[in-house]
């Protein structure tokens, strides 16, 4: 026997190994790393339906609420660089301060545009018709029965619509007041007559020139009694309506 033994081969370590398959999943991620096709396709349809509903709901706040530009200042409106991109043009019956929009009294705010209030408008045309009814009655009594009168004087129509009953809702607002005052005077100027007299004695500088209305004689065709209008009728044609009843009368007569 020989006296050296034979030396056993070390075993290898575990290092190897390791380093090995880290070497090996850097080269080659596992599987699981990424998602299967159904997963991916999963995925894409969640986000193709996220990215629709926010779409949807983007146009719609847009549509019912919709992002205003600030309007454009009124005292800057004549000047050229005055309206640009950033700001909107001040609509008419509007005034416009630091983007903001203020209606003039009688208007109100009706998206960007200053449109005309109802309730004014409205009570300005009762008040016409009122104002109306008080010049042209005179004027056809006068027509008919020779008492009445024909011009009234506008600084009286102006007073008198302080005492009517619809004026009483404006009282607590006195700019909407004249203003509703001013309107009514503008609805019933359009179709009366008017005129302006002097009052006063221009001798010694002391004149005094006031506007009169009147109805027109049309319109107060409108105003008289139907009585009145036949009595009229029949005296304009009494020339012919005269002979014509004698010589009814003659033929009945007659045997």
């Amino acid at each position: 026997m020989s006296s050296t033994r034979k030396k056993r081969p070390k075993p290898k370590s575990d290092s190897s190994s390791t380093s090995s398959s880290s070497v090996s999943w850097v080269i080659e991620p596992p599987q699981s790393l990424f998602p299967s096709k159904r997963e991916f396709l999963r995925l894409v349809a969640v986000l193709a339906i996220a990215s629709s509903v926010a779409v949807t709901c983007n146009y719609f706040s847009n549509l019912f609420n919709p992002t205003q530009s600030p309007f454009c200042d009124s005292n800057l409106i004549d000047s050229p660089d005055s309206l640009t991109d950033n700001c909107e043009p001040c609509p008419s019956n509007g005034e416009c301060y630091q983007g903001k929009l203020e209606c003039l009294h009688g208007y109100r705010k009706h998206g960007k545009l200053c449109v005309e209030d109802g309730d004014i408008n409205e009570t300005a045309k009762k008040l016409a018709e009122w104002v109306e009814n008080s010049i042209c009655k005179p004027y056809a009594q006068l027509l008919c029965d020779g008492t009445g009168a024909i011009w009234v004087q506008e600084d009286e129509i102006w007073n008198d619509l302080d005492g009517h009953k619809l004026m009483e809702n404006f009282r607590s607002d006195n700019t909407t007041y004249l203003y509703a005052k001013k309107r009514t005077m503008e609805n019933f100027g359009r179709f009366l007559e008017s005129r302006t007299n002097s009052y006063g004695f221009p001798v010694f500088f002391f004149c005094v020139r006031v506007k009169e209305l009147k109805c027109p004689d049309l319109l107060t065709e409108q105003y008289k009694p139907f009585s009145c209008r036949i009595r009229q009728w029949v005296s304009r044609h009494a020339l012919i309506i005269v002979p014509v009843c004698a010589l009814v009368l003659h033929f009945k007569r007659k045997p």
